[in-house]
């Protein structure tokens, strides 16, 4: 019984600290604001770890217990500058109790340093100060982060703080988003204006792409106030990643980099992409169907077809308009042993010309 409970408890201890989601970082691109509720969310449940507070001692009533009193529990910077790092703050608090005042440690979670704190005990009525020093995320919108005092004090243990701070850029990017497509001129890349909001003037001073799939000449020397940029895409490397970002470095003080992101619509799809089978039986034949689109209405042959495994054939092709309807059969194989339950293949169709698709398989064996 004893061998199980302590079975039970590790479980339960693994599956929390498993739950408790790492900092997020500061990878936010300026200009653009983000879900500040989920944020919050998940930060303040970073904050959480598996930890027991320092109790107050077991003789002491809770009437006679310490207890400690923050003056001001929120810290609001205000505006600040996107990545700013040496914005600096302090908390103020006081022991109410009766008894002595033990901090064990000062909490902090993702974007707040806060320095070990030279004194840890306070007797009644003393006071005690933690300072912080902030460093503002580098994209726009308000940010609230949060300190947790943890103390001794039986009925708050872990005293909340609170930072807060609006972060406001000074340059911005229009469009923020790109939609591109491939059967277009240049992909039918806008041209992309950046301006100072204040009419300080800067300088553009990189341009970087996504797998180099976009890239643009630009003058660092020149200091203006609004650049008009000019992008050329390379419609091969587009095709192979259709997704991504451009980052646009600029050396105005309250802006660092601009982050634009685009998406092409992708020349084929699979409809569907994956192929899931449920309770196979070995040897015996699964039918599904896998259609083979052309987004932008173009036609297109399919040179060859390949299965890695060998479990997937294609009994038919039927062209519908410039689309391809491709029927299948779909035959695990012998099981190899009762244990080997999952079965896999990928079936590789080549475009002539063209890319090469892709149509994953899995399943497993009915019990």
């Amino acid at each position: 019984m004893k061998f199980t409970q302590k079975i039970v408890f590790v479980s339960v201890a693994v599956m929390i600290a498993l739950s408790i989601p790492g900092c997020q970082g500061q990878s936010k691109k300026a200009g653009a604001t983000p879900d500040s509720d989920q944020i919050e969310q998940l930060e303040s449940a970073a904050a959480v770890k598996p930890e027991t507070p320092a109790k107050a001692e077991k003789s002491v009533p809770v009437a006679e217990a310490p207890k400690i009193k923050v003056i001001s529990s929120e810290y609001d910077f205000g505006v600040l500058a996107p990545d700013s790092k040496d914005n600096k703050g302090k908390f103020e608090f006081t022991n109410i109790g009766k008894s002595i005042l033990k901090i064990d440690h000062v909490q902090s979670t993702c974007g707040c340093t806060v320095p070990e704190l030279a004194q840890k005990e306070y007797n009644p009525g003393e006071s005690g100060t933690v300072t912080f020093t902030f460093h503002a995320p580098a994209y726009a919108g308000n940010v609230t982060k949060h300190l947790y005092i943890i103390s001794n004090d039986p009925t708050n243990p872990r005293a909340e703080l609170a930072i807060k701070a609006k972060v406001e850029v000074k340059v911005v990017a229009e469009p923020e988003k790109i939609e591109l497509f491939l059967n277009k001129e240049n992909a039918g890349m806008p041209s992309i204006k950046i301006k100072c909001v204040d009419n300080t003037p800067f300088s553009i001073i990189s341009f970087n792409a996504s797998n180099q799939a976009i890239t643009c000449q630009f003058d660092p020397n020149s200091k203006q106030a609004e650049h008009i940029l000019n992008p050329v895409v390379d419609a091969a490397k587009l095709g192979e990643l259709n997704t991504g970002t451009l980052q646009i470095g600029v050396d105005h003080p309250k802006a660092k980099q601009l982050i634009i992101t685009y998406n092409a619509l992708s020349m084929y799809e699979l409809k569907p992409s994956r192929l899931v089978i449920q309770n196979a039986e070995p040897e015996v034949a699964v039918k599904r169907e896998v259609g083979v689109v052309n987004n932008y209405g173009q036609p297109f042959e399919i040179e060859s077809i390949n299965s890695r495994n060998g479990m997937i054939k294609v009994v038919n092709q039927i062209k519908e308009g410039n689309n391809v309807n491709l029927q299948l059969e779909i035959t695990p194989p012998k099981q190899a042993g009762a244990a080997r339950r999952y079965i896999t293949d990928d079936l590789n169709i080549v475009i002539k010309d063209g890319p090469t698709l892709t149509v994953r398989c899995s399943g497993w064996y009915k019990l």
